[in-house]
């Protein structure tokens, strides 16, 4: 299964403290409606911070978080396939719409 940016890389050795990985209620919030970068941009405004600590400290939340980690990786999968779905459509409709007009 590739990894996504939610599963730390083997060779991924960032210390991030048990302290920072407490989020304030509106990046909770934003990342239960499956909205990570709008969370990472809330970390980022809130503690005056880079995008690259506020990465990992939502990373770090997340993994501290299974149910939550779970739903984010459900809801990548879901939109893969459904993105999967469409590409076929599209390319089953093209070939049908050139024998159609060839």
């Amino acid at each position: 299964m590739p990894s996504t940016s939610l599963e730390p890389s083997p060779g991924d050795v960032s210390i991030v403290s048990v302290a920072c990985t407490t989020l304030s209620q509106a990046a909770v919030s934003a990342l239960r409606r499956g909205q990570v970068v709008e969370a990472i941009k809330l970390v980022r405004v809130e503690r005056n911070i880079g995008l690259k600590e506020a990465k990992e400290q939502v990373e770090a939340y997340v993994h501290t978080q299974p149910a939550l980690r779970n739903r984010l990786l459900q809801a990548h999968a879901d939109a893969r396939e459904g993105l999967l779905r469409w590409v076929i459509f599209v390319l089953v409709g093209g070939v049908g719409l050139f024998f159609f007009l060839a």
